[in-house]
């Protein structure tokens, strides 16, 4: 039985300076430039009495659509939290880290480098695309209320199309890791992705509001990513292992 004292969505991270510089935010605080751009037409367009002589008061516009806004106020933004170059032509990517000069994240070790590829032999990808999917585990983790689970959706309406997040369900009781695997739609020379964009779009899939948090990996958190990490390498087939990692991440986080 869930018995968790604090029913709360957190997120927390090893990186002591991510929470300052490169946080996650809710997805109403997200800036998009095009909605910068149509929210100040609309607010001219109400204002001017010709737009009421020549149009009902209810006139159309991209921000009375529901569909689109309603979306933002949802959920979590994750961005960036390193520069990365990809020079696509070649499968090859890094993180630009002048520190360490190389393309590991130090603060995820537990679970690879920062930047891997995966291949899309039976996924496919866009025709626009090139024919591999880049995966960049973030470094954040999350631990939910049971039961909650998350929409991984791309950003919707984006202001660049270097990239764009496939989708999926997201289960923290099968493995907390918050990691965003890309279609790359950038096929010619070297492309500069600075860190702070947005990589994707996480929506709890419950109809209850919970608080959330995010904080710095604490020794409690340390502890559950060894330990899980130790449990998903004890198989040679991590997937024979996700349902006792489910009963660990209940039990342990309860």
């Amino acid at each position: 039985m869930w018995s968790r004292k604090n029913k709360r969505i957190e997120f927390f991270h090893s990186e002591p300076s991510i929470i300052d510089n490169f946080p996650i935010i809710e997805a109403k605080d997200l800036k998009l430039k095009w909605v910068q751009g149509a929210k100040k037409d609309f607010q001219k367009r109400v204002r001017d009495p010709d737009t009421l002589k020549k149009e009902s008061y209810e006139f159309k516009h991209i921000v009375r659509c529901p569909g689109i806004f309603d979306l933002f106020k949802c959920g979590y933004i994750v961005t960036l939290h390193k520069d990365v170059v990809i020079k696509s032509e070649r499968e090859d990517f890094s993180a630009l880290d002048s520190t360490k000069g190389n393309n590991k994240d130090e603060s995820n070790t537990h679970f690879g480098p920062f930047i891997s590829y995966q291949p899309t032999t039976f996924i496919g990808a866009p025709p626009w695309a090139v024919d591999y999917i880049i995966k960049l585990n973030t470094g954040w983790h999350v631990v939910a209320p049971e039961g909650v689970k998350f929409l991984q959706i791309p950003i919707s309406y984006p202001d660049t199309f270097d990239f764009t997040s496939v989708t999926g369900i997201f289960d923290p009781s099968i493995s907390t890791e918050v990691n965003f695997q890309l279609y790359w739609n950038v096929k010619e020379a070297e492309t500069l992705i600075r860190a702070g964009t947005p990589l994707g779009h996480l929506i709890p899939l419950t109809e209850k509001r919970y608080e959330w948090v995010q904080r710095i990996m604490n020794e409690k958190d340390r502890d559950w990513v060894k330990k899980s990490k130790s449990a998903y390498d004890s198989s040679f087939a991590p997937s024979t292992m996700r349902g006792k990692v489910v009963k660990m991440y209940k039990k342990y986080w309860k």
